[in-house]
């Protein structure tokens, strides 16, 4: 009969350090007060009042629609600054270019899902603008009789960057009471549901046409730096 192995002394506990625990209590201390205090109204590095749109270029013809958003409306305390505008080309194809200048940005599936309208998922759609390349969320929304795409992207500190990348942004940024460049831009063009692609290809034609018509840095704040 074999006789049982002896048992193997436990290795001993690493000494605990308390600087780790009083590190974590900061920084959730940190967080809370962060989160706790209430919010006052979104102050950007104002951008949007930096970048220049052509109106008309090309084929393509605008009309500001910006006005119709009241900012001071407690419901847009986020947002800092709206630029708004539909575009038509010349055959008569339209889309509206829409750039939020915001301190959290709010997840357009939300806000559509709450109006009633029917969200789907699109593939992501990839974006050229000049030397830029980069994909973006693409859905479609329905609501009869009506479907539009979205194709949105989000450009912080001139970077772009991806809904958890804003959100640890936000968070850093709020931590240490810093300004930052935020921008969600996004091309609302008309779609069929059974053929989207006809909509992301009239949208990369719109963004390439227009980006031939945009400075280095205007470039730069909506696309991103190369």
């Amino acid at each position: 009969m074999k006789k049982a192995a002896p048992a193997r002394a436990a290795a001993p506990a690493a000494p605990f350090n308390p600087r780790y625990l009083i590190a974590a209590i900061l920084i959730c201390a940190a967080i809370a007060i962060s989160f706790a205090i209430p919010k006052p109204k979104y102050q950007s590095l104002n951008v949007l009042k930096q970048i220049s749109i052509p109106v008309n270029f090309g084929d393509w013809k605008g009309n500001d629609i910006g006005q119709q958003l009241d900012l001071n409306d407690d419901r847009y305390r986020f947002i800092s600054d709206i630029f708004a505008r539909t575009y038509t080309r010349a055959d008569g194809a339209q889309l509206m270019l829409l750039i939020l200048d915001a301190g959290n940005f709010h997840n357009p599936k939300v806000c559509f899902g709450s109006s009633g309208y029917k969200i789907r998922e699109l593939p992501d759609t990839r974006i050229n603008a000049g030397k830029r390349s980069f994909e973006t969320t693409t859905l479609l929304m329905t609501k009869d009789p009506e479907s539009t795409m979205l194709i949105y992207w989000l450009c912080i500190d001139k970077k772009i960057t991806s809904w958890a990348g804003q959100k640890t942004k936000e968070l850093w940024f709020s931590l240490f009471n810093k300004k930052k460049a935020g921008l969600m831009v996004r091309l609302d063009v008309p779609a069929h549901p059974q053929a989207p692609e006809a909509s992301a290809a009239l949208a990369q034609q719109f963004v390439t046409e227009l980006s031939t018509h945009l400075s280095e840095k205007d470039l730069t704040l909506i696309f991103g730096a190369q």
